[in-house]
């Protein structure tokens, strides 16, 4: 897993939702923080099926200073 500081992963604005989806089905990064009901209509819309993401990790994020 590769760790990022936020600092280098940031979507903000009117296209950041879509540009996280996009980042995390490449694999650009591993996982990102949204709204979940605005985030699985925008992870349809990208044709990203429920089988692909989940809204929940399956283990702890942490954050490692």
């Amino acid at each position: 897993m590769r760790i990022l500081h936020y600092s280098e992963a940031i979507h903000e604005g009117i296209t950041g939702r879509q540009s996280g989806v996009k980042d995390a089905v490449s694999a650009t990064i591993d996982a990102f923080a949204s709204e979940g009901m605005l985030l699985v209509p925008e992870a349809l819309r990208q044709g990203v099926t429920q089988s692909q993401y989940s809204l929940i990790q399956q283990q702890p994020l942490t954050c490692i200073s």
